[in-house]
């Protein structure tokens, strides 16, 4: 058989064609962005964004393309140009004008000629608000002293938008800021309270200086850290002196310190005698020390100490101290409350003043036997209105005695402490009663010095924290100071109650006696037996509904005189 070339040559080239037309037919065309996915960032009262830019090139050939946009609200975005050939650079725009703070989302659609699978690239767009600024409505303070403590000036902080935390710090001494942290939201100003305090600083023709730091976050740089400038002119004030302590001291007398007390003290006030400076230490615009040296303590006479301010202050007028030749009673208090002023017939009173007893110390004495206590110890004699006094205590510059129950009424009554000669004098105001409660530590204030009764067991306690009395119980209490109530006695004064007096004389009316708010029973107010007529003792009962606690207040009184306050008790 006879086979034909051309024959096969060409039923191979059909057979090669038939087997790749389907391969050619089946070739795919992607399109590929660059970058895949588009941001935006607005701030709201900012310039619009830039334009950004997506390369897209197809796999093969120049197909035509088209472009739409889909998603939430999007005409915030555009596309351009929005139709052509590959390969296409697309510019890319927002206008987010008008939107609310958030995130938006769009998506671009690239549909290309022969392309199966349009292209998508996603397109985010962050809307946020500006950042606020914190406003501060001065920038400037002034004040002038006196007064010493000006009254306070304010500033207000506020906001142009969100809220703004803030800190603020004074940077003087003498300046103080209220408050000095919060924050600050829309609608809701901060007022600041500022307020300087003179008194430690000198008078002077050039104002003190200083500034307040507001620190703020969540704001913008300009408004982060924002000053106000505050100016302090303390002017020189015209001082005035009511009282000088102690009034006098002895001649040759070492290097004594004086407290004065007056008003428009200051920094750079100097006490003065005559033309020269004392040492001056200024504790406050109402008071002040001074060292006066020992050669100006030489020669007895008196003193004239006067305070000087600078210009336009001035001095004030002129205050006497004496330097004595002789001692002299410088003060008289009552020995249970410590009060300086009246004393009462009876009283138990301490005197205090330079050089008014012996060198050495002496304490009461009965040396007779007689159960009066002696008014002459160591040759040394305290009398009162002329009266001798029992003496107590004796000593160089403190003195205690009883107040003769002979004693007349009245203000500025004499006194004389004489060792054979007459050594220091002084005066004293007496009335018929001026109370003062015992404390324990003898101070005056705080715990009372006092015993516990218990009716149930039958048993004596130092009132305190381990031993508190209980409502019901008895308390005794000790005070002078009442009177001359036991007019039954002939001789009272300096009497040492003997356990024989009968009937034992009390109070009448008694003590009114209050104890945690609530009027308390008493079942004696009379002497302490073996104590000095002078000393009253009160037993009182805890009444119900008394306050409870390490310090229940107690008050007592006499008649229409009260004693000291600030004595308590320990209730439980």
């Amino acid at each position: 058989m006879k086979l034909s070339f051309r024959s096969h040559s060409s039923s191979f080239a059909a057979l090669l064609l038939a087997t790749l037309t389907p391969a050619l037919a089946q070739t795919t065309v992607t399109l590929t962005p660059s970058p895949t996915s588009l941001t935006f960032a607005y701030t709201i009262g900012s310039a619009l964004p830039a334009a950004q830019t997506v390369s897209v090139r197809a796999s093969a050939g120049t197909p035509a393309y088209s472009v739409t946009i889909t998603g939430s609200n999007a005409q915030w975005l555009t596309v351009a140009p929005d139709t052509g050939i590959m390969p296409a650079n697309l510019s890319v725009r927002v206008n987010p004008t008008s939107l609310a703070v958030g995130t938006y989302q769009s998506t671009i659609t690239m549909a290309a000629t022969g392309v199966a699978n349009p292209l998508r690239i996603s397109v985010t767009l962050v809307v946020s608000n500006a950042l606020p600024t914190l406003a501060v409505s001065t920038t400037s303070l002034a004040f002038t002293s006196p007064p010493a403590q000006p009254a306070a000036q304010t500033f207000r902080l506020t906001t142009t938008g969100g809220p703004i935390p803030f800190t603020i710090a004074a940077g003087s001494v003498w300046l103080s800021v209220t408050p000095t942290t919060g924050v600050v939201l829309p609608g809701a100003p901060v007022t600041i309270s500022v307020q300087p305090d003179a008194t430690a600083l000198a008078a002077s023709a050039v104002p003190y200086t200083g500034k307040i730091t507001i620190t703020a976050t969540g704001t913008t740089a300009a408004s982060k850290t924002q000053l106000v400038s505050v100016s302090m002119l303390v002017n020189s004030l015209s001082p005035t002196i009511t009282s000088i302590w102690p009034p006098s001291v002895l001649v040759n007398t070492p290097a004594a310190t004086v407290t004065l007390r007056g008003t428009g003290f200051q920094a750079n006030s100097v006490v003065m005698i005559g033309t020269q400076s004392l040492a001056t230490t200024v504790v406050s615009s109402t008071a002040l020390l001074a060292t006066v040296p020992p050669v100006l303590l030489t020669t007895p006479g008196v003193l004239n100490f006067y305070v000087s301010n600078p210009a336009p202050g001035g001095s004030s007028p002129a205050i006497g101290f004496t330097v004595s030749a002789t001692p002299s009673v410088q003060i008289t208090v009552n020995a249970a409350s410590g009060v300086a002023g009246t004393v009462s017939p009876g009283e138990i009173i301490t005197m205090y003043g330079q050089g008014i007893g012996p060198a050495a110390s002496y304490s009461m004495q009965d040396a007779d036997n007689n159960g009066y206590v002696d008014t002459n110890v160591a040759g040394y004699t305290v009398f009162i209105d002329s009266v001798p006094s029992p003496i107590l205590y004796l000593s160089q510059n403190q003195v205690t005695v009883q107040v003769p129950y002979e004693v007349t009424l009245g203000l500025s009554q004499t006194i004389q402490i004489t060792n054979g000669i007459s050594l220091a004098s002084g005066v004293v105001s007496i009335a018929a009663t001026a109370p003062g409660t015992f404390s324990l530590d003898g101070s005056g204030l705080g715990q009372a010095a006092a015993l516990n009764f218990s009716a149930t067991n039958q048993t004596y306690s130092l009132n305190g924290a381990s031993t508190p009395a209980h409502v019901g119980d008895t308390v005794i209490l000790y005070m002078t100071g009442e009177g001359d109530y036991a007019t039954v006695i002939p001789i009272r004064t300096g009497l040492l109650v003997p356990t024989a007096l009968t009937p034992m004389p009390q109070m009448n009316p008694l003590p009114s006696v209050t104890i945690g708010g609530q009027p308390a029973a008493l079942t004696y107010a009379g002497p302490v037996v073996g104590s000095l007529l002078g000393i009253l003792q009160i037993n009182a009962t805890i009444p119900a509904g008394s306050a409870t606690g390490a310090a229940v207040p107690i008050s007592i009184a006499i008649g229409t005189v009260n004693s000291q306050s600030g004595i308590t008790l320990v209730i439980k």
